[in-house]
Parts: C-alpha cells; structure tokens; sequence
C-alpha cells in the first residue's frame, strides 16, 4: 500500500485500499490503519494532525494512535484494519 517512509512519524496518510481509502497512521515503529469513513455519516476524516484524527463534516475527533473516539457527533472510533510492515512497506494482513 504504501512505504513506511511516506507515513509521517506521528502523522498519517491516506492511501488507495482493495474497495476503499485507508489511512495509515505511525508512531515510530508502529504503524497501524483504519477506516477513513468517519462513523458519524462516512465523511473521510483527514489524516492526524496533533494526535486527533478530525472529521471535516462535522467535527468529530478521534485519538491518532489508535482510531478510538474523542469527541461527537460520532458514536463510536474508527475500525482498524490490519496490516503488517515487511520490507519497509505496509501490506494488508
């Protein structure tokens, strides 16, 4: 999907999926992705910035390590997709 290296150190970006968008998000090492679909009404959120993830639509925020909600109108975080780093680039596992 993407090189580790094009994922910022406590940032994220979108990227193309299979089906859909999904974000990648990193800190260090540790590199995880979510559904960018904002839960609220499937707004695609914008990459972390800060540590919150942010729904443009209407302002949810969700913590940028791990997609787990912050602040509504969302009800819910953002579901996690699974990937692993081989190589230096992030793969669906």
């Amino acid at each position: 999907m993407a090189a580790v290296a094009d994922v910022p150190d406590g940032g994220g970006v979108l990227v193309d999926g299979p089906d859909t968008k999904i974000l990648l998000v990193r800190s260090g090492d540790d590199v995880k992705a979510f559904n960018p679909a904002c839960p609220h009404q499937g707004t695609l959120v914008n990459p972390p910035q800060g540590g919150t993830i942010t729904c443009p639509n209407h302002g949810s925020t969700f913590d940028g390590a791990t997609g787990a909600l912050k602040s509504g109108p969302a009800t819910t975080g953002l579901t996690e997709i699974p990937v692993k780093v081989e190589g230096g680039n992030v793969l669906l596992a």
